[in-house]
C-alpha cells in the first residue's frame, strides 16, 4: 500500500509539473487525505489566481500530503471549465452543441468537466445542472482520486481555443434559450426567413438524411411555414440527396413520397423543446388551483406559454411583468407567484430562480465590473412542472388571450373545455372541487356556458322482501334526509329513505312507491341548455353498497365506527406540531432542499449533534446544509418537516374515510393513532 501511495504521488508531481510548463496554474487538493473536505486545496491559492507557480513552488507546495491535483481557471491559465453535475445534462449538451462538446473532456464523481482555452475573462456562476469555471475558482483534474474515484480524461482531443463570440453563445445556451438544432444555423424565435436548404445539407452528413429532413421541417413548423411551402423546398432536396454506400436504390418518386410522409409527420407532432403547443397539463393547473386555492400561479403560466416563451429560457420580473399586464394580470399576482407566498409548493420552488451576475442586454456576461447581482428566472417545462407538484401528465385544454382575464373566466374556460372534450358523467362535487370551486359557483359556471345536465337515478320498487335494505334512523341522526337516496311514490312525492316511513308506506297499502338512488350526472355543451333524468335499473345489492359508501362520508348520517373514529383521531392529531426527520447526504440534498439560495424551506429546519450531544438548529437552505455536512460529517445532518407528516396522515385517513384501501388503510392507519 504505501509502495502505490509514493507511486501515486509521484505521478501527480509529474503531471503538475507538466502543466505548469504548459503555463498552466496549478494548486495541490487534500484529496482522500482530509476526507471531509477532499476536495480543499492545501495552502491559501490566492496568488496562483493572479500567476502560476514556478518549478520549484510546486516540488515543495506537492510535497505535503496533498493526494489530488486542482487547475486554477480564469485567465491566468487561459481556461474556463463546464462543470456538469448530472450527466443527462451533459449528454443533452453533446446533442446541442456537438461542435464544442468536442473538446477535452474529464469524467468526474457525478457528471463531466470541459475545458476550453480562451483569453476572454468570464466569470464564475452557476447554470441548472452544473457550474461555469471561470475567474476565481478551481477544478479537480486528473490523475487526483477522491474517495476512491479516479478522475479520467475521456476524449481524445486536446481543449478547444473559443474567442468572444463563441463564449457569448455559449452562455446564452445555458442561461437564456437552448438551441434545438446545429449551432452554425442560428435560428430566431420569430424568424420565419430561415435557410432550410442549408439547414438540411450540414445536418444530413451527421444525422442522416431521413433525420435531417425531419428536424429541418420541425424548424419550418416552429417558424410558422405553411406545410406546403415546407414540402415545396424541402422534397426535391431530400429526393436528389445522395444516400451511404450499400443504400437500397430508390427512384426519384420514391424519395417524393418519403420525403412528403417525413414532412408532415414532423407537422404532425408537436414542437419539440418548446412545449407552448402542448399547452400547461390539467393535472398542473388543477393542482394549483386546489392547493393554493388561487388562479394566480397557473395564469401566469399560461400567459407565459401564450407568449410562446421557450421551456428553460430565463426571464427577468420586469420582462415578467410587462408580459402578463398585457393580459390583465397585474403587477402583484406576478409578484406572488415569482417571490410570494405562492412561489413554492411543498418547499420547492414552481419556477425555479438562479442569481447571475454581469447581465447586459445580449446574455448573461459582460467585461463590466461591480454591477449588481440579478435575480433571473426559469421557464419551467412540464416535467418539471409534474415532477414538483407530484402529478402525472395529462392532456391540456386549449385556452387562449380572453381566458385568462381574470380568475373567473379562467375557471370557466377550463370547466368549458373539459365539458367539451369528454362529456364527463361525475358528480357536480368532484367537478367542483377540480376547479377549486364549491357547487354554487359550479352551477353559475353551467348557467353562463349553457352547459346541459342529465340526471342518472337508479331505483327499484320497494316491497316487504326488500325494506331490510333501507337504513334505521338512530337518535341524532338528520330526520329530513338520506345522503343520496330517498323514497318515491308515482305521484313525484318525495320522502327520507328511513326503514320506518317505507314500513309505514307499505302498510298503508301505497303501490308503485320506488326506492331511489342519485346516481352521477352527465354533463354536455348544447345549444339548448337543459336538466333532464334519466332513470335507470338499480339491484338492491347495488343500492346496499352506494349507501353504505354513502353514510360513511355523510357527517349527518351519524355513522359509528372504526372509519370515523379513526378519521377524527386523525384531524385531532395533525392539528399538534410534530416533525419528520429526513437524513441528509450530499447527494440527497438538491433534491430536499430549495434552489433559492435566500428563502427558507417552509414549515423545517436543519439539525445535527454537535461534539457534546447538543442539537444545532439552522435556517433550512441549501448552502447552510453542505456547510453542516462538511462540519459534521455526511449522513449526520437531518432536515426536520412538519409538512410531509401532516399530509400522510391526511393522505391515510382520508383513503380509510373514502374506502378506497378498505381495510389495509384502516390497519396502516390504526397503530398510528393508538
Amino acid at each position: 500500500m504505501k509502495k502505490n501511495a509514493i507511486e501515486r504521488h509521484n505521478l501527480l508531481l509529474k503531471r503538475a509539473l507538466d502543466l505548469v510548463r504548459a503555463g498552466i496554474s496549478v494548486i495541490p487538493v487534500w484529496g482522500d487525505a482530509a476526507p471531509r473536505e477532499p476536495k480543499k486545496p492545501t495552502i491559501k491559492w490566492r496568488a496562483y489566481q493572479k500567476r502560476a507557480m514556478t518549478e520549484a513552488e510546486v516540488k515543495g507546495a506537492f510535497a505535503k500530503s496533498s493526494e489530488a491535483l486542482g487547475i486554477v481557471c480564469g485567465r491566468v491559465s487561459g481556461l474556463i471549465v463546464i462543470d456538469f453535475d448530472d450527466h443527462l445534462r451533459y449528454r443533452r449538451f453533446c446533442r446541442h452543441r456537438p461542435d464544442l462538446a468536442a473538446s477535452y473532456t474529464v469524467k468526474t464523481r457525478r457528471g463531466y468537466h470541459v475545458y476550453f482555452r480562451t483569453n476572454e475573462k468570464v466569470p464564475t456562476h452557476q447554470f441548472d445542472g452544473g457550474d461555469i469555471k471561470g475567474e476565481r475558482s478551481y477544478v479537480v483534474a486528473p490523475p487526483s482520486v477522491i474517495n476512491g474515484f479516479a478522475y479520467r480524461r475521456v476524449s481524445r482531443s486536446n481543449a478547444i481555443r473559443i474567442d468572444k463570440a463563441v463564449i457569448d453563445s455559449l452562455l446564452n445556451y445555458f442561461h437564456l434559450d437552448i438551441e434545438p438544432l446545429d449551432t452554425s444555423v442560428k435560428l430566431a424565435r420569430n424568424d420565419r426567413e430561415i435557410d432550410l436548404t442549408t439547414l438540411y445539407q450540414r445536418l444530413a452528413p451527421r444525422l442522416g438524411r431521413n433525420n435531417a429532413l425531419y428536424r429541418a421541417a420541425s424548424a419550418a413548423r416552429d417558424r410558422g411555414i405553411d406545410i406546403t411551402e415546407a414540402e415545396a423546398r424541402l422534397s426535391l432536396l431530400h429526393a436528389q440527396a445522395g444516400g451511404h454506400a450499400g443504400h437500397k436504390y430508390e427512384t426519384i418518386s420514391d424519395r417524393l413520397q418519403e420525403a412528403q410522409r417525413t414532412v408532415r409527420s414532423a407537422y404532425r407532432r408537436n414542437r419539440a423543446g418548446n412545449e407552448y403547443r402542448a399547452g400547461l397539463p390539467n393535472s398542473v393547473r388543477e393542482t394549483l388551483l386546489k392547493e393554493q386555492g388561487s388562479t394566480v400561479v397557473a395564469r401566469l403560466l399560461d400567459i407565459l406559454y401564450l407568449e410562446g416563451w421557450q421551456a428553460e429560457s430565463y426571464f427577468t420580473l420586469r420582462v415578467a411583468i410587462a408580459a402578463s399586464q398585457k393580459y390583465g394580470l397585474n403587477r402583484k399576482s406576478v409578484l406572488q407567484s415569482l417571490t410570494g407566498e405562492l412561489s413554492t409548493f411543498n418547499g420547492r420552488h414552481i419556477i425555479a430562480r438562479r442569481y447571475v451576475e454581469y447581465l447586459d442586454i445580449r446574455g448573461l456576461y459582460s467585461r463590466k465590473r461591480g454591477r449588481p447581482v440579478e435575480l433571473v428566472f426559469q421557464m419551467p417545462s412540464a416535467g418539471r412542472l409534474l415532477r414538483v407538484l407530484g402529478v402525472s401528465v395529462t392532456p391540456s385544454d386549449r385556452v387562449d388571450a380572453r381566458d385568462v382575464k381574470s380568475a373567473h373566466a379562467y375557471r370557466r374556460a377550463l370547466h368549458r373545455e373539459y365539458i367539451r372534450r369528454l362529456s364527463p358523467r361525475l358528480p357536480m362535487r368532484v367537478m367542483a372541487e377540480r376547479l377549486g370551486v364549491n357547487a354554487r359557483t359550479l352551477r353559475r359556471y353551467n348557467r353562463e356556458l349553457g352547459v346541459s345536465a342529465t340526471a342518472h337515478v337508479g331505483r327499484f320498487a320497494l316491497s316487504w322482501e326488500n325494506l331490510r335494505c333501507l337504513p334505521r334512523r338512530r337518535r341524532g341522526d338528520a330526520r329530513g334526509a338520506t345522503a343520496g337516496y330517498w323514497l318515491e311514490t308515482p305521484e313525484g312525492y318525495r320522502t327520507p329513505a328511513w326503514r320506518h316511513i317505507g314500513a309505514a308506506m307499505l302498510r298503508r297499502g301505497e303501490s308503485g312507491v320506488q326506492v331511489c338512488a342519485q346516481g352521477t350526472s352527465a354533463w354536455s355543451l348544447e345549444s339548448a341548455p337543459s336538466t333532464q333524468v334519466r332513470y335507470e335499473r338499480l339491484s338492491v345489492e347495488e343500492f346496499i353498497r352506494l349507501r353504505v359508501l354513502r353514510d360513511e362520508n355523510e357527517p349527518a348520517a351519524g355513522t359509528r365506527g372504526t372509519v370515523k373514529r379513526l378519521w377524527d383521531r386523525a384531524k385531532s392529531l395533525v392539528s399538534k406540531l410534530r416533525y419528520e426527520r429526513l437524513r441528509l447526504s450530499y447527494e440527497s440534498v438538491s433534491a430536499c432542499i430549495a434552489e433559492d439560495k435566500v428563502a427558507e424551506t417552509i414549515g423545517g429546519y436543519l439539525c445535527a449533534l454537535d461534539d457534546r450531544g447538543r442539537e444545532v438548529r439552522r435556517p433550512a437552505r441549501r448552502g447552510v446544509a453542505y456547510r453542516m455536512l462538511k462540519q459534521f460529517g455526511n449522513g449526520n445532518v437531518y432536515l426536520a418537516l412538519r409538512d410531509s407528516y401532516r399530509e400522510m396522515m391526511l393522505t391515510l385517513a382520508g383513503h380509510a374515510a373514502r374506502g378506497d384501501e378498505e381495510r389495509a388503510s384502516i390497519d396502516l392507519l390504526a397503530p398510528m393513532l393508538a
